[in-house]
């Protein structure tokens, strides 16, 4: 059983379904969320979904952002090509999550899988032999107890799954909430950058485009993520200016946590019920995927035993050094170079190459 269908989960799915295994895979929404949330694909992920046809229909429809162009003071202070990265991908694909989910449940729609939508855990536990769940149907339906022989965990930041085996979540959180809008905006800046512009008083804001559908429309009607760590972040926007109505807003505290096990018996954790850590460096989406993709490989080896000691590391890694960048860049201006550290190398990881596990 997999339990969440968010692009970790059906990820999951998708490769076990391309090894002839169809887990059940079960999700307490009503169907894919409309909301952008998760922005770029990184390279490691565009290598990972290659194999099962999603990355080439990812790239028919994102954008290729090939640098990150750092402000302050209202003067541009520098510019990091992230087209020096020694890959056969060496850019960040802007695209939604949205849209990410989508494709990976169609191709898992293809392959013979299906998800089933409003499907809740209430409850599991490992017995003999696997695991015990309990699944709700619907908001009021019946509670019916089942056994599988493993249970990926792939139920996000507040994971049921977590909660019920009592599994600690340590890390630690800032004070002072980010904040988000998704918008269009009047603007020249290079759509193919993602902008960071530091402000007095240890502000700064994010820009990145939203890319949810192939794009047919006109510049001005282009939309765009704003993330700050100040209120407001619309009325701090540098050289831009908002053109329509915000489509998405949202305020968020930032985390960086990760279970103490990523696996207790028979079940196993991946993407955000496993760690949370800031979106500087466009790891969390792309970091699940990666889980989901080494349990597969691990399931395939038969060695699911391995799974905490292969991925502890690797996400214990990322959330502490995606932590330290967003720390000084609250901090610091001129610690821009560290955050291009976490898009650049974070992204293009060579110890961990797909061939580790073949």
């Amino acid at each position: 059983m997999i339990v969440g269908a968010g692009p970790v989960g059906l990820a999951a799915a998708v490769f076990l379904a391309r090894q002839g295994v169809f887990p059940r895979v079960i999700d307490s929404a009503a169907g894919i969320s409309p909301q952008s949330r998760a922005l770029a694909v990184n390279p490691r992920t565009l290598d990972i979904l290659e194999s099962c046809g999603v990355a080439e229909e990812m790239l028919g429809i994102g954008r290729r952002m090939v640098a990150v162009q750092v402000s302050a003071g209202g003067k541009k202070v520098g510019e990091m090509s992230i087209s020096s990265l020694q890959h056969r991908y060496p850019f960040m694909l802007a695209l939604s999550q949205g849209v990410t989910t989508r494709l990976l449940e169609a191709k898992l729609n293809q392959l013979g899988g299906r998800v089933e939508w409003n499907h809740s855990l209430t409850h599991c536990r490992n017995v003999p032999g696997g695991v015990e769940a309990e699944v709700k149907s619907g908001p009021d339906g019946a509670i019916d107890t089942v056994r599988c022989p493993w249970l990926l965990a792939a139920d996000g930041a507040r994971s049921t799954v977590r909660e019920s085996l009592g599994i600690e979540f340590p890390g630690s959180s800032f004070e002072n909430p980010w904040y988000l809008a998704d918008v269009p905006l009047c603007t020249s800046l290079s759509q193919d950058h993602a902008h960071v512009f530091f402000q007095k008083g240890g502000g700064f804001l994010f820009v990145i485009r939203v890319i949810n559908e192939p794009e047919n429309g006109s510049p001005n009607e282009a939309l765009w993520r704003v993330i700050g760590n100040m209120p407001d972040p619309l009325e701090r926007l540098e050289g831009a200016s908002p053109c329509g109505a915000v489509v998405w807003q949202s305020s968020f505290h930032i985390s960086h946590r990760i279970n103490r096990q990523l696996q207790q018996g028979a079940v196993y954790f991946a993407g955000d019920a496993a760690h949370l850590h800031s979106p500087i460096g466009a790891r969390g989406m792309n970091l699940g995927i990666e889980d989901a993709w080494v349990f597969s490989e691990l399931f395939k080896a038969g060695r699911l035993a391995d799974y905490h000691a292969e991925r502890y590391p690797v996400d214990h890694q990322v959330v502490k050094r995606v932590e330290m960048v967003s720390r000084l860049a609250q901090i610091f201006p001129q610690s821009f170079q560290l955050v291009f550290f976490i898009f650049k190398g974070h992204n293009n990881n060579s110890k961990y190459q797909i061939t580790n596990y073949k």
